[in-house]
C-alpha cells in the first residue's frame, strides 16, 4: 500500500488529466452536496472533496450519453459507426464504491451479453477510473443491505483513501498498478498508523450504515418476499403517491432503458438519436395499436422494483441496485423503497405466524 501527500495527489491528477478528460468531486451549494465536475486548469479547485460519500449524478452517464446520434441516413459512408478516435478518454476521480459496482452491473447488459452496444463499449474501455473511500454515509445510503461496503471493492484502477495530510493508494487493476509504478517518485510506503487512520474510518462508516438501516430488511430476503406479494394492495398504495416524473430512473446508476428515434438533420438528411426513457412514463412500453402490456402506474411501479430485485437476479445473477439511495433523494413524492421492503417483510411474517 502507498501514500501520497495532497501536493503529489494534485500532480498525479493532472498527469492523469493529459490522458483524457479529467473530472472530480466538488462541494456546492448550502447542502454541500457533491458534482462531479470538468478540470480543465490546475491548481484544483479550493471545493474539492475526495471524502463525503457518494455524487448527486451517477458514473453511467459518462459511457451511456444522456442524448446521441447512432445512425445518420440516407447514408453514403456505408454503416460504419464513428471512428473511436472521436470518443474521448474520460478519467473520473472520486467514484465510490455503490457507482463502481453499478457500473459493473450495466457492464453485464451493455457488453457482456449476446448482442453488444458498441457506443458504450468504446466509451467504457476509454473510462480510469480512480475510486474513494466514504468518510460518512447520507441518511438514504444503504449499501450495507445489499453487502457492499461503503468503499471501492472491483471495479476500479485505482482506489484512494482520504487520511490526515494526504491518501492511502491501492491499485485495482492492471492499468492502476502501472500508473502507481510510472509515477512511484510521488509515493512512499505507508505506515502502519497510517493505514489505522484508515481502518478506523471505514469501521466507523460501517457502523454509521447499521444504525441508519438497522429496521429495514437485507436485499438478499427481498426476491422470495416480492414473489408472494405480487399481487398486494401495498403496490397501489406506492402507486397513489408516485407523479410518474421518472426521476428514480434517471438518476439511477444501474437503470439504461432507452428510447430510439429519428428526426430530421436537414432537407434529405435524418438522424437515429438514442436518449434515456424511463419504464415509469405511460408511453414507455407502449406498442403499435396503442397497446400496452403496463397501462397502469401501479403496474409500471411494480415493475421497476421487480425488474431489480427478482427479474435481473434470474436473468444476470444479481440484484441490480447499488444501495446509492439517490431514488429516494429526488423522488417528489419522498418515496422510500427501503419503507416498502420492510412491509412486505412484516406482512410476510405476519402471514407466517397466522
Amino acid at each position: 500500500m502507498n501514500f501520497i501527500d495532497s501536493t503529489n495527489f494534485e500532480r498525479f491528477l493532472k498527469k492523469l488529466s493529459a490522458g483524457g478528460e479529467l473530472f472530480v468531486p466538488v462541494r456546492v451549494g448550502e447542502t454541500g452536496t457533491l458534482r462531479l465536475e470538468r478540470i480543465e486548469l490546475f491548481p484544483l479547485p479550493d471545493n474539492l472533496c475526495l471524502d463525503g460519500f457518494r455524487t448527486v449524478e451517477p458514473l453511467k452517464a459518462f459511457a451511456q450519453l444522456l442524448r446521441y446520434p447512432v445512425a445518420d441516413y440516407p447514408s453514403t459512408e456505408g454503416d460504419d459507426m464513428e471512428d473511436e478516435k472521436s470518443f474521448p478518454s474520460v478519467v473520473v476521480a472520486g467514484a465510490r464504491g455503490c457507482d463502481l459496482a453499478a457500473m459493473q452491473l450495466v457492464d453485464k447488459v451493455q457488453i457482456e451479453g449476446e448482442f453488444t452496444d458498441p457506443f458504450y463499449k468504446i466509451r467504457r474501455d476509454k473510462m480510469l477510473l480512480v475510486g474513494a473511500d466514504c468518510s460518512e454515509c447520507g441518511e438514504s445510503c444503504f449499501c450495507n443491505l445489499l453487502g457492499a461496503k461503503p468503499w471501492p471493492e472491483k471495479g476500479h484502477d485505482i482506489t484512494v483513501s482520504k487520511i490526515q495530510g494526504g491518501y492511502l493508494v491501492e491499485a485495482g487493476s492492471e492499468r492502476g498498478e502501472r500508473l502507481i509504478k510510472e509515477n512511484k517518485d510521488l509515493f512512499t510506503e505507508a505506515r502502519e498508523a497510517q493505514v489505522k487512520m484508515r481502518e478506523e474510518t471505514r469501521a466507523k462508516v460501517v457502523k454509521d450504515l447499521e444504525e441508519k438501516n438497522r429496521t429495514y430488511p437485507k436485499a438478499e430476503a427481498m426476491p422470495p418476499l416480492m414473489r408472494e406479494a405480487l399481487g398486494d394492495e401495498i403496490w397501489e398504495e406506492l402507486a397513489a403517491r408516485c407523479v410518474e416524473c421518472g426521476a428514480c430512473t434517471n438518476i439511477c446508476p444501474t437503470c439504461y432503458c432507452f428510447l430510439l428515434y429519428d428526426q430530421k438533420a436537414d432537407g434529405s438528411h435524418f438522424q437515429r438519436i438514442f436518449a434515456w426513457d424511463s419504464c415509469q412514463v405511460t408511453g414507455y412500453a407502449r406498442m403499435a395499436g396503442m397497446l400496452n402490456p403496463r397501462p397502469r402506474l401501479s403496474d409500471r411501479v411494480k415493475h421497476r422494483l421487480y425488474h431489480k430485485y427478482d427479474y435481473l437476479p434470474l436473468s444476470h445473477g444479481a440484484i441490480y441496485c447499488t444501495g446509492c439511495g439517490r431514488c429516494i433523494d429526488t423522488c417528489s413524492a419522498s418515496i422510500d423503497m427501503r419503507e416498502h421492503f420492510r412491509r412486505i417483510r412484516e406482512k410476510a411474517g405476519s402471514a407466517k405466524k397466522a
